[in-house]
Formats: C-alpha cells, structure tokens, sequence
C-alpha cells in the first residue's frame, strides 16, 4: 500500500480572538524567516517586531526548529522566551509581542540518532555548538547627525575606511569580527581562558576608540573629531551558521543583546564610555577601585540590568 502524502507544517496568525488567520505553509525550503521586513518568508508588519525576528529551520527528519535572531522584544513558545533553539511541537503558539502565531503539524516525525563522521560536515546545522563568549560592541556617537551633515556618499568612504581599520585591531587582539551593522562593530572572544578574552576585548576597546579619535588625521573633512561607545559582556551563547551554504557564521544569545542594550547606556550617561555586565566584571580583578555599578532600565528586560561603567581613561588606568 503506497504511503499517503505528508502533510506539510503550517503556522497559523491568530487574533486576539484566538481565530484563525493568515496561514504559511512550512513547505519547500529548509529555513523561513520571520521579521517586519517585506523579504522575510513570513512577513509580520507590526511595530513590535524586529526587522529580521526569528527563524524557522527544518531539519532533515521533517522536525522544525525555532530560533530568535537576536530581536529587540524576543521570541515566545507558550509563553516562554527563548534564547537557544527550540523543538516545535503541534500546537505550541509563539508570541512576538501581542503577535500569536500557531504552529500546526500533523505528524511529529522521530527524533533521529545524532549524525557521526563525514556526514555531519555535510548537513546544513542551524547553530552547532554552545559556547561562553565574550561579545564587544563598538559604535560611533552621533553618526545620524554626521550622516546628515556630510551626505551619504562620503559617510560611506568614511565606514569603509573605518571598518577595515577596525577589523584589523580585532584580529591584533584575537578577536573574530562577527558583523558590522552600520558604524556598528560586534567582535566576540571565545575559549577557556575567560579573563584573557575580557583582558583582550578591554584592550581591542581601548584601541578602537584610539583610532577613532585619529582619524581626523586621515580624513580632513571630519567636522568633528568622532568618540564611540562601547560594551562588553560575557555569558553562554549559541554559535553557528544561519545560511544553507554554510558561510553566515554568527552567535546569538541573551548575551548579544545586553551587550547592544548596554552599549546604548553610553550616550546617555556623561563620562560613561564603556559599560561591562557584570558575568565580565566578576572576572577582573578589584574592579570596584576603577569601574562604577550601575543599575540599567532596558528594552526586553524586566528587570534592571546591573553593569559596571567607566571612561577610556579610567579603562586605561585599569589595564596599566
């Protein structure tokens, strides 16, 4: 007798009368994004979510995975937010703010034995190892009213120029350049040694915002001289590729974003330069005699976000 025909996942958008609404068919392709934006697979056009939210991976065995892509409000299952990847079962609803979708399939397919030798290089991994990293976020204040001054057309010569320079001192201090998101750098130090890869983070901050400074000796055009902000946090994050050809090698985590929360902090406090969490503070020694506690109100979190900050000459002092 021939087998009848799978029937493919779907997910569901309800409203806030619990009916059904838009639906997608989770058929065709092994990943399906989820954000604000018009080229995500599933397209949420709400205020609440996030250019680029989550995504939906299927794996090989037909059973999909839900994962957030390191969004501003998170990604709920049943109520719960999520930070690593997560099974999705028939009938779990996620929730991205008061967005309610309902995943639906009818066959929970068997969770199969874990791949071993030559095969596993082979298959597309959503995120393939859990990790404690330390993540460092660099960005240039004011570049908004830069942009506006100067035009985009030299803004992006400028970023050009920055970039590579900024990539080069990761590299200089053992660091991997994971993105740049605008005049935005994340670099991130993974291994055993957490108080070398703090240490080395710290010094790669210190020279950056160096560089930055000087660059008005490369760029003469600069109507002011350019100061950044930067933020350091450590804890457990998941690493691995987001793309089937395997070359989008990123991390995500509740780490990555209170580390870009944190980095935030930098314009509204003067004399605040670099704000560290306090898993990264925990790893340094007497940092009460050079860092200051702070208690941070950020977006996403509930609660407050304990930090320790200070200027670069004060993180100079320190590492001397």
């Amino acid at each position: 007798m021939t087998a009848p025909p799978e029937t493919p996942a779907t997910l569901t958008l309800l409203d806030a009368q619990e009916a059904n609404g838009q639906r997608w068919l989770l058929s065709g392709n092994t990943t399906y994004t989820m954000g604000r934006v018009k080229d995500t697979d599933i397209s949420l056009p709400y205020s609440w979510v996030s250019r680029k939210h989550a995504m939906i991976q299927r794996e090989e065995n037909g059973r999909f995975n839900l994962i957030d892509l390191g969004s501003s409000n998170g990604t709920f299952i049943n109520g719960r937010k999520i930070h690593t990847p997560i099974a999705l079962q028939n009938g779990d609803c996620i929730g991205i703010g008061s967005t309610r979708l309902l995943f639906h399939q009818e066959t929970a397919p068997a969770r199969p034995s874990p791949p071993t030798g030559p095969d596993l290089d082979e298959m597309t991994v959503a995120f393939v190892q859990k990790q404690i990293i330390t993540i460092l976020i660099c960005d240039i204040h004011d570049f908004t009213r830069l942009s506006e001054t100067m035009g985009d057309q030299w803004v992006s010569q400028l970023l050009q120029h920055w970039t590579g320079g900024v990539s080069k001192l990761v590299h200089k201090h053992e660091g991997i350049v994971d993105k740049f998101i605008g005049d935005a750098v994340m670099a991130l130090w993974s291994g055993p040694n957490l108080r070398d890869n703090i240490h080395q983070a710290l010094k790669t901050a210190i020279a950056i915002n160096s560089f930055t400074l000087n660059l008005r000796k490369k760029v003469p055009d600069l109507p002011w001289p350019l100061q950044i902000g930067a933020a350091l946090n450590t804890g457990e994050a998941m690493l691995g590729n987001l793309a089937q050809d395997g070359q989008n090698y990123t991390v995500i985590g509740d780490v990555v974003n209170v580390a870009f929360r944190l980095e935030n902090m930098t314009n509204t406090q003067e004399d605040l330069d670099l704000v560290m969490g306090c898993d990264a503070v925990a790893h340094l020694l007497e940092p009460e005699t050079f860092f200051k506690k702070y208690s941070f109100r950020v977006k996403g979190k509930q609660e407050a976000v304990d930090a320790y900050g200070c200027s670069f000459s004060q993180l100079s002092a320190y590492l001397e």
